[in-house]
C-alpha cells in the first residue's frame, strides 16, 4: 500500500487484465526467481505505476489454499509513504489516488477491505481463504497471553 501522508490518499488500481478482480485493488505482483520480496515489491510497483518506492514496512500476510493439486499461495503485504516519480497508467488497469475514507466494500475488489485492515491496524497481521482466490477471513490474534 502506498499512502500519501500529505493528501491522506492511498494508491489504488482498477485491474482490467484479470477476470476475478472487480473494483479497486492495490498494485502488486509476483516474485521473480532469485529476487527478494522487497526487490519484487519495488519492481512491481514501478512496472505498474511508474513510482519508485522505498522504506517498505512489512505488515502481514494473506494466504489462499488449493485442494487439487494441493498447494498454498502466500501474499506478503508491505506499505510505505516514501515514493518518488510521476504516476503513470498501466496495461493492467487504471491507477488513481483515493482518500482512505472513500474506500468501502462496494467499490473495492473482494477482500480489499481485509487487506486494508492489515495495512492500517498493527494488531491485524494475517488473513486466509480455504479456497484459491476466495474471500479472505481475518485470522484473529489472542494477545491475552502477552505474545504478539
Amino acid at each position: 500500500m502506498i499512502y500519501n501522508e500529505e493528501t491522506k490518499e492511498v494508491l489504488v488500481e482498477d485491474k482490467t487484465d484479470v477476470a476475478w478482480k472487480f473494483g479497486h485493488t492495490f498494485p502488486g505482483g509476483h516474485v521473480e526467481k532469485g529476487e527478494s520480496l522487497y526487490d519484487a515489491m519495488v519492481r512491481e510497483v514501478f512496472e505498474e505505476t511508474g513510482l519508485i518506492v522505498s522504506h517498505l514496512q512489512s505488515c502481514g500476510t494473506v494466504e489462499w489454499f488449493n485442494e487439487e493439486p494441493a498447494y498454498r499461495r502466500i501474499g506478503f503485504l508491505y506499505r510505505t509513504s516514501d515514493f518518488t516519480g510521476t504516476l503513470k497508467q498501466s496495461d493492467e488497469g487504471k491507477n488513481l489516488w483515493m482518500p482512505l475514507k472513500d474506500l468501502n466494500e462496494d467499490n473495492t475488489a473482494e477482500s480489499f477491505m481485509k487487506f486494508l485492515k492489515i495495512f492500517t491496524d498493527p494488531h491485524t497481521v494475517d488473513a486466509a481463504s480455504a479456497v484459491m482466490n476466495g474471500s479472505l477471513t481475518i485470522i484473529p490474534k489472542d494477545d491475552s497471553n502477552g505474545h504478539s
